[in-house]
């Protein structure tokens, strides 16, 4: 045996990887800023319990068919601007508003006139909101156009065609829609509105594929590309499927008012991108769902309630959305990085 054989010293014992290993597998344990990460409309959820607690105690009377009913509008709006943010590169579609009102007065001034005003006007809208997003979508994607330009310019194109189908209100005689403000049959006529275009979102993004390809390409267009999916088809189907949501809310407007007026094509235009925010649907797109919109449009609603009976002034309204949806975003922001970091 060699020298340097016999004066070699034992190898020392490899604990420092084995103990770096433990510490990196040690489970966590969650914090709540974690969990709402996770599930981010349950903010939006927190908060709107809290508020609902509040208004019952102002208002013992307040939960009937009536708040449903006045609630379904905003949330319609809310749900039907969720496909084209989660479709990404900063996705936006503010025509929503106008393009309900357009469903209203197409509605007033076409369908009922020709003997279209029974159920069957309901798929119709739908169709020809689906077209109208279908053209905002072309717009966004072949001519590569930022979105929330392309939105805007049809806000006022929308706007203007409202106020030529119908320059003063229009009344709408005594139709089925008339339920949406109280009751259709054993349910709430609000409820039955909001579950519309939320069945409509179940059935296209559970019994296809095709909410996993929105949620991919939102959340990367190139690496979704890159696997083969139709990115382009996918964002011009977000708005075409947010336009078709958006037709039911016109319907929803003539049964709480009887009339249709172009007055209302900007009354849920930034107060429905509000609720989506307040909702933690994730803006950069990819995340999130209507649950989201639900969720916000419940609390922005609640929020507008309490508000009104408490006598406080528009003007600290809006200062108070203001302060809400800045805490929601910096509450979100920081649950995402302490969820990303592992915490």
């Amino acid at each position: 045996m060699s020298t340097t054989d016999q004066t070699a010293p034992p190898p020392a014992p490899d604990l420092g990887p084995r103990t770096l290993q433990t510490t990196a597998t040690a489970p966590r344990r969650p914090g709540l800023r974690s969990l709402f990460a996770r599930h981010t409309y349950l903010f939006a959820v927190v908060l709107a319990a809290v508020l609902l607690i509040a208004n019952l105690l102002k208002q013992p009377g307040f939960g009937g068919t009536s708040q449903l009913a006045a609630l379904a509008p905003l949330g319609i709006a809310a749900m039907a601007s969720v496909p084209a943010i989660m479709s990404g590169r900063g996705g936006i579609d503010l025509s929503i508003s106008p393009l309900m009102t357009l469903s209203a007065l197409l509605y007033a001034t076409q369908l009922q006139p020709n003997g279209l005003g029974g159920y069957v006007a309901l798929p119709v809208l739908m169709v020809v909101g689906a077209l109208v997003g279908t053209v905002t979508g072309l717009l966004v994607v072949v001519g590569r156009l930022q979105p929330i330009v392309v939105t805007l310019a049809m806000f006022f194109v929308l706007t203007g065609l409202d106020l030529k189908l119908a320059p003063s209100p229009t009344t709408v005689s005594s139709t089925w829609m008339a339920g949406f403000a109280g009751s259709m049959g054993p349910l709430p006529g609000g409820l039955v509105a909001l579950a519309i275009p939320a069945a409509l979102w179940l059935l296209v993004t559970r019994l296809t594929t095709y909410g996993s390809l929105l949620r991919s390409v939102g959340g990367n267009d190139v690496t979704a590309f890159t696997n083969g999916v139709p990115v382009g088809t996918v964002r011009v189907f977000a708005y075409a499927l947010g336009g078709a949501m958006a037709a039911v809310g016109g319907l929803v407007l003539i049964g709480l008012a009887s009339t249709a007026e172009a007055g209302t094509s900007s009354a849920y235009t930034l107060i429905a991108i509000a609720a989506v925010a307040l909702g933690g649907l994730p803006l950069m797109g990819g995340g999130g769902g209507i649950a989201n919109a639900l969720a916000g449009a419940a609390a922005i609603y609640l929020l507008q309630s309490l508000l009104g009976v408490l006598q406080v002034s528009q003007t600290w309204l809006q200062v108070i959305y203001g302060g809400l949806l800045i805490g929601a975003v910096l509450f979100g922001a920081i649950a995402a990085r302490e969820l990303k970091e592992g915490r």
